[in-house]
């Protein structure tokens, strides 16, 4: 039983690992479509722009 609880166990940490590294890659994605959107003044935000900023909760490419 310990056995089979310390697999799964493992196959979970495999796969959060995973998804972490997935999350990372869209994080960066999104940042690089901000970056190539960024608005030349205030208010000019195009929607692609936007999408991606919420996406990243909110945040301002700084």
């Amino acid at each position: 039983m310990g056995e089979v609880y310390m697999q799964l166990e493992m196959e979970r940490f495999i796969e959060l690992k995973r998804a972490e590294e997935e999350n990372q890659k869209f994080r960066k994605a999104l940042e690089e479509i901000m970056e190539d959107q960024t608005p030349i003044m205030e208010g000019w935000e195009t929607t692609t722009y936007e999408i991606a900023r919420k996406a990243l909760g909110g945040k301002a490419h700084e």
